[in-house]
């Protein structure tokens, strides 16, 4: 038997950072997809492969996956695998193939689409059918041991798909007629999540009043955003994403390559901003500015936000 799953890569519209400290977020899927293929063995051998991480027929045992969890391109594969067959309470030899078209350290939570397709090829090739709500919880464990400090939000979108207004381990639908047109402008700098969000909560430690009063601001652009998305109010939004990325701007998230690129943008959109951790990845802008984006220099990743969370494929 052979199971194949997939799950979505993933935009935050607006929100990110905040949503560390619990505050709402509100995330959108993309139909750029990780694909995971998994087929139980007749032994207790872990083989993988992952080509975009250089892993290639890699073979393995349980008890291996401590020291693989050093290694920074075993790390994710192997916590998915303890944390899920712990879960599920089962013990099995697995060939893992993993294949994505999300970018990796870009912003589009590459490894949360990762973790949420291994989490339900692996428990459904074992005869589970775990909830989402299950898959998302797993994946947002394993999220916490490669990002040191996760707010959940990228797992939790990427299992239930769509755009979603997210929260502390909650989230719910947000109800529109017809998703926006988005361009996705990618600056080819690998940013590294962990740390960024490390000195973010630097900062909040250093000056918490600032903080306190910057956390209720970024509550009411979501609050803001939600009702104009809603509503189909694409100017009032794009308003919105613009204040929020001056705000992420001040923390210190924001770079010259994400900054040219999201300026090139406003010549014709409503509202362009950094998306993600920061510090290069990605921006997205309203609309189909992809001309303007690539007229500075900028990559553009070409995609469309999708309703589809994990799911199992033929």
């Amino acid at each position: 038997m052979t199971t194949k799953a997939s799950a979505p890569g993933k935009i935050i519209l607006l929100g990110e950072h905040a949503a560390v400290y619990g505050n709402p977020v509100l995330v959108a899927t993309v139909d750029l997809r990780s694909y995971v293929t998994v087929s139980k063995r007749n032994d207790d051998k872990f083989v993988l492969n992952n080509p975009a991480v250089d892993v290639m027929n890699f073979k393995f045992e349980f008890s291996d996956i401590p020291r693989l969890r050093k290694k920074w391109n075993l790390a994710l594969s192997a916590e998915a695998i303890y944390k899920t067959l712990r879960f599920i309470e089962e013990s099995a030899g697995l060939s893992i193939d993993i294949n994505s078209d999300v970018p990796v350290s870009s912003g589009m939570g590459s490894s949360a689409s990762i973790a949420s397709a291994l989490v339900f090829a692996i428990s459904r090739e074992m005869g589970h059918n775990l909830s989402k709500k299950e898959i998302a919880r797993i994946s947002w464990d394993i999220e916490n041991i490669i990002h040191k400090k996760s707010s959940g939000v990228d797992p939790y979108a990427v299992t239930y798909g769509g755009i979603i207004r997210y929260q502390s381990g909650k989230c719910e639908n947000v109800r529109i007629r017809e998703c926006p047109e988005i361009t996705i402008g990618n600056t080819g700098i690998r940013s590294d999540t962990g740390e960024i969000v490390s000195d973010v909560m630097k900062l909040k430690n250093k000056f918490p009043g600032f903080f306190e009063k910057y956390l209720e601001i970024m509550k009411e652009i979501v609050d803001y955003g939600q009702r104009f998305l809603e509503s189909g109010d694409m100017e009032g939004f794009g308003q919105v994403m613009n204040i929020n990325h001056g705000l992420l701007s001040a923390i210190g998230v924001s770079s010259p390559e994400l900054e040219k690129l999201v300026w090139a943008s406003r010549k014709k959109s409503p509202g362009a901003k950094l998306c993600g951790a920061g510090r290069g990845g990605i921006m997205i802008a309203i609309g189909d500015v992809a001309n303007e984006i690539e007229k500075v220099g900028g990559q553009v990743i070409k995609t469309r936000i999708s309703r589809d969370g994990v799911r199992l494929e033929n």
